[in-house]
């Protein structure tokens, strides 16, 4: 995924750090979150510190395991594109 403002590395880390406010809202951590989606720990932590891009499906399997729109995960720059 690329944004206008600082490519694909960029919308990771914004992606990532939107997952992360939501385990903390959850009262959750990355072992359950990895223990629901069965994505890997070690693979999972990278996705959450921005080194590793989420897959599709990892994605939304996220989403589903922490009850949001995956919509809401992405960073403004992508939904506001997408709407207009």
């Amino acid at each position: 995924m690329s944004t206008s403002q600082g490519g694909p590395a960029a919308a990771d880390s914004e992606i990532a750090e939107r997952i992360k406010n939501a385990l903390i809202v959850k009262n959750s951590n990355a072992k359950a979150l990895s223990a629901e989606t069965g994505i890997s720990y070690n693979r999972l932590r990278l996705n959450l510190k921005g080194d590793r891009s989420l897959t599709f499906a990892e994605f939304i399997r996220i989403a589903d395991a922490i009850n949001v729109k995956p919509s809401a995960l992405l960073p403004d720059e992508l939904t506001r594109r997408s709407a207009a």
